[in-house]
C-alpha cells in the first residue's frame, strides 16, 4: 500500500508538446445491432466495407465508442467485475432530440407520447441529455438537459393539433412546412462531434406530389422530391441518426382518389405512410411501432444507441470537406443489421497551434471517448486518519514503453460533480500511482493521458470507495501485484508472471485480537477456490495491520479469476475482500 500511497503527491498536468503526427483520415461513424437490437462488440475492421459516392474506400482503423453501459440480456448468466477499466469503459453519453410532429396528431392520442418516452427514460444514464422540440412552430420545448423529471413534464405539456378531415392537399402543406422546420432545426447542428438521435414522432406524412393535374402547374402545396432529399443532406451535417415512431393504426385520408385510368386530375397520393417512408429512406432511419403497449419502442432505441463504431479511413487527395457524399456500410457478419446515414458530410477538423494544443484538464472535463492512447486503470480503497478514504489510482499503459508527456485523473460522483483530482509529477514512472482523497461512497474514476505526439486517451472505472466491515474491523480494497526489487509492484494485467502477491489493510479493533486470514483464488466470487494459502499481518502502525499472500497463477489457464482476501475471528466473524485478476496469454 506504501507505493500507492506515495503516489499521492500531484502536480498541474503540462501541455503536449506534439511532434509529428501521421495525417489524420475521415472517420465514418455507423451502428452495428444484433437482432434483439444488443451492439455487436468485436467487429474488426476486416469485417466492414465503406463506400464514399460508390468507391470502397480503405478502413485504417476501426474504433468503439460505448455511450451507455452495455446491456445485459436476460436469463444472462452473472459476469466477474471487470478487473479494471479502459478506454471502452467511457460512456461517453447520447444526446437524444425527442421531435414531435405536432400538427399530425390528433388531440387525445398524446398518452402514445408519454409512454413511448417513458421507456426511454427507464434506460436513461447521468452521462444522457435529451431535448424535446415540437414542429413546426413549436421550436425547442426543452433544451439539452439530464434531469428526467423535466424531460417528462415538456412531454406532458405537448399537445395534438391535428385535422380528423384532413384532405391531400392539407396533408401535403402540413408535410412541407414539417420538413422546412426539420431541416432549419438540424442546420443549427451542424458540425457536432458526437451522433444526434432523433427520436421523430409522427402520425403520417405524405409523399412528394405535385398537388396539381398534370396539365396544369404545381398546386400551391406541392412537395417535390427534393425537399426529402435536403433532409439527408442536413441529416449528415448533424450526423443525426433517425428513428420515425409512428402510430400501428395509421390509415388512408377520408379524400377520394380522383384520378381518371389516363391520369387526368390526379394530385398525387394521400397515403400517409408513403412521406414516411419517404423520411426514413432519405435518412437511413429504422421505422418503429408507436402503441398502446407503450415502452418497448424507446426500449430497443435505448440498447442500439448504447453504442457505435468509428471506421477511420486511410486519406486521399480528392477527399472532401464540408460537402455531403452518398455513404454505404457493409458488415461481413450473419445477423447483424448496420445503422447508417445514406449521406455523411466530413467537417474540416481544426488544427490545433501551440496555443490550443490539447491538455490533459481538457481531456478529462470533456465526455468525449479518447482512444488514441490505450489504458488500464483501476481505483482502491485505503483509510484516511480524519475518516474519508483515499482512492488509490493504478494507471497502466497498454503499451508500457509509450512515452506520456501527461497524466490525470477526477473522482466524479454520481451526479456528475467532480470530488476530486490528481495530476502526475513524472508521467514516465512506472506503475503510474497517484491518490485522491474523498468521502465514503460511490464514485466514477476518469483518467487521462497523453503521449509524446499529442494523441489522448481516457479511461475509466467504477469505484466503491468504502471500507468492508467484518466485526470491530474494516477491511480496505485487495490489491494485486508483483515483486519488483525487492518491493511489490501492483499490476492489473498478468501474464506468464508465476506467482501473484496480494495484499489489504486491516484497521481497527482491540489490541491482542486473535484472527486467521487465507487467500483464495476462485473462478467466480461464490465458486470453490482452486488455490487456497495463508495471508502473512504484519503490523503497520497502531491502528492498521496488512494482510499479504502469495498466490501461484503460472498453471492457470489465461482468463478472469476471482482474488478472496478473507478474515476470520475468533467468534466465527468473517469478512473478505475480492479482486479480478485476468490473465492473458503472452
Amino acid at each position: 500500500m506504501s507505493a500507492l500511497a506515495a503516489g499521492a503527491d500531484g502536480a498541474a498536468a503540462r501541455q503536449s508538446q506534439p511532434t509529428k503526427e501521421r495525417p489524420s483520415g475521415p472517420e465514418v461513424d455507423f451502428a452495428a445491432v444484433q437482432a434483439d437490437g444488443t451492439p455487436v462488440v468485436d467487429l474488426q475492421p476486416t469485417e466492414v466495407e465503406v463506400r464514399l459516392n460508390d468507391r470502397v474506400r480503405i478502413v485504417r482503423a476501426l474504433r468503439r465508442v460505448a455511450t451507455a453501459p452495455a446491456p445485459i440480456a436476460t436469463g444472462a448468466p452473472a459476469r466477474t467485475t471487470p478487473p479494471y477499466g479502459t478506454n471502452e469503459s467511457v460512456a461517453a453519453g447520447r444526446s437524444f432530440v425527442l421531435a414531435v410532429d405536432q400538427e399530425s396528431f390528433t388531440a387525445g392520442r398524446e398518452p402514445l407520447l408519454r409512454s413511448a418516452v417513458e421507456g426511454l427514460l427507464t434506460a436513461f444514464t447521468p452521462a444522457d441529455q435529451a431535448m424535446v422540440v415540437a414542429l413546426p412552430f413549436g421550436g425547442v420545448m426543452l433544451p439539452f438537459t439530464s434531469e428526467t423529471a423535466r424531460i417528462r413534464r415538456a412531454v406532458e405539456g405537448l399537445s395534438g393539433q391535428g385535422s380528423r378531415n384532413e384532405t391531400g392537399s392539407e396533408l401535403a402543406c402540413r408535410t412541407r412546412r414539417f420538413l422546412e422546420s426539420l431541416e432549419g432545426f438540424l442546420q443549427e447542428h451542424a458540425g457536432r462531434r458526437s451522433p444526434l438521435t432523433v427520436v421523430l414522432f409522427t402520425a403520417g406524412l405524405a409523399g412528394p406530389r405535385r398537388d396539381a393535374p398534370m396539365a396544369l402547374a404545381p398546386g400551391m402545396c406541392e412537395l417535390p422530391v427534393d425537399q426529402f432529399r435536403q433532409i439527408a443532406v442536413t441529416a449528415s451535417a448533424a450526423r443525426a441518426n433517425f428513428y420515425v415512431l409512428q402510430p400501428a393504426d395509421i390509415g388512408m385520408s377520408a379524400a377520394s382518389w380522383r384520378a381518371s385510368i389516363g391520369g387526368v386530375g390526379d394530385l398525387g397520393s394521400d397515403n400517409p405512410l408513403e412521406g414516411i417512408e419517404h423520411l426514413a429512406g432519405a435518412t437511413g432511419g429504422a421505422r418503429l411501432p408507436l402503441d398502446a403497449t407503450g415502452t418497448g419502442s424507446l426500449l430497443r432505441v435505448a440498447r442500439e444507441s448504447s453504442a457505435f463504431y468509428v471506421a477511420e479511413l486511410e486519406p486521399e487527395r480528392g477527399d472532401v470537406f464540408g460537402r455531403s457524399r452518398s455513404l454505404a456500410v457493409r458488415v461481413a457478419r450473419r445477423g447483424v443489421t448496420v445503422r447508417a446515414r445514406p449521406a455523411i458530410t466530413f467537417a474540416e477538423r481544426p488544427r490545433r497551434t501551440g496555443t490550443t494544443r490539447l491538455a490533459v484538464a481538457d481531456v478529462l472535463l470533456s465526455r468525449d471517448a479518447f482512444t488514441d492512447v490505450r489504458l488500464r486503470v483501476a481505483g482502491v480503497t485505503m483509510r484516511e486518519p480524519d475518516g474519508r478514504v483515499r482512492v488509490g489510482v493504478v494507471i497502466e499503459p497498454a503499451d508500457p514503453v509509450a512515452p506520456l508527456a501527461s497524466v490525470g485523473a477526477v473522482l466524479v460522483e454520481g451526479g456528475g460533480r467532480i470530488v476530486g483530482r490528481w495530476f502526475g509529477k513524472d508521467p514516465a514512472e512506472r506503475p503510474l500511482l497517484g491518490a485522491i482523497a474523498a468521502a465514503p461512497g460511490t464514485y466514477r474514476l476518469r483518467v487521462a493521458a497523453i503521449d509524446a505526439d499529442g494523441r489522448a486517451g481516457a479511461a475509466e472505472d467504477d469505484v466503491d470507495a468504502t471500507l468492508t466491515p467484518a466485526g470491530p474491523l474494516s477491511l480496505g480494497s485487495l490489491v494485486l501485484g508483483v515483486s519488483r526489487n525487492g518491493a511489490t509492484e501492483p499490476r492489473l494485467e498478468f501474464g506468464s508472471e508465476p506467482t501473484a502477491i496480494a495484499s489489504f489493510d486491516i484497521y481497527g479493533g482491540p489490541a491482542g485480537l486473535r484472527l486467521s486470514a487465507t487467500l483464495e483464488v476462485a473462478r467466480d466470487p461464490d465458486g470453490p477456490a482452486l488455490v487456497t494459502v495463508p495471508l502473512a499481518l504484519t503490523r503497520a502502525d497502531a491502528s492498521r495491520v496488512v494482510a499479504t499472500g502469495v498466490a501461484p497463477i503460472g498453471a492457470l489457464p489465461p482468463g478472469d479469476y476471482v482474488v478472496r482476501g478473507v478474515i476470520q475471528l475468533e467468534d466465527g466473524t468473517r469478512g473478505r475482500v475480492i479482486r479480478t485478476l485476468r490473465k492473458v496469454a503472452r
